[in-house]
């Protein structure tokens, strides 16, 4: 998958492959520390160019992840608090320290391996308006394997897996927790933000596909491929 979003990445940009120096393999963007290593590996793979010494900032920052289901997790704006709240806020306000890019100069990209409609209406929307808000470069959003809104379980199922997902036999309300609440249902049987899709990914099952799925193997009634939570309950 990661060969596949690099040369994405390459054919996007027009730029020379990307090397593991310039990836910062986290959700966060690092600390001053790891900037530092960032700009010195930049610095010396620039200075054969006519780069004023100690000059040298990232102008292109690609963000890559495998899925996206819903969006809400990159960008959302809560209400209650009356702020934006996401990755997206914390890697570009970790972005304007200027330690790492030139803030008057520079793209940000999400490219995403796989991601539905709902998710990347929501991730524009939403990266729209919190960088206009404040004054920062928008956000491009690509997608390489785009999911469309009818792979939802949702409309036209026949009876028997309506009833199947429907039945309270299989699923555990307990699983909805403050995490699931955040996609603004109220019950977790059709999945995060009510997305209802039905698929799992090799190493992990995304809480946005149908509870039948992905629920825990700590909950009354074990999905068929329990995902692996990183929220854990002692």
């Amino acid at each position: 998958m990661l060969d596949a979003l690099r040369k994405a990445l390459a054919k996007e940009t027009e730029v020379a492959p990307v090397t593991n120096d310039a990836i910062w393999n986290a959700y966060a963007a690092g600390n001053r520390e790891q900037a530092d290593n960032l700009i010195e590996s930049l610095r010396l793979a620039s200075s054969s160019r006519a780069t004023p010494s100690g000059s040298a900032k990232f102008t292109l920052v690609w963000l890559m992840d495998d899925f996206s289901g819903s969006g809400n997790t990159y960008i959302r704006f809560d209400s209650k608090q009356g702020r934006f709240k996401g990755k997206i806020k914390k890697i570009y306000e970790r972005l304007h320290q200027g330690d790492l890019i030139d803030t008057a100069h520079y793209e940000v990209y999400l490219l995403l391996y796989v991601a539905t409609r709902q998710a990347i209406d929501h991730i524009e929307y939403w990266a729209e308006r919190f960088t206009s808000e404040n004054n920062y470069k928008p956000l491009q959003v690509r997608v390489l394997c785009p999911i469309e809104p009818d792979v939802a379980l949702v409309k036209n199922l026949p009876t028997g897996l309506q009833s199947i997902l429907n039945n309270p036999k299989y699923y555990d309300p307990a699983a909805f927790t403050e995490h699931i609440e955040v996609g603004g249902t109220t019950t977790a049987q059709r999945g995060f933000a009510d997305c209802a899709l039905p698929i799992v990914l090799s190493h992990n099952t995304p809480n946005n596909s149908v509870y039948i799925l992905w629920g825990s193997e700590f909950h009354r009634f074990s999905g068929l491929f329990p995902r692996i939570s990183r929220h854990k309950e002692f």
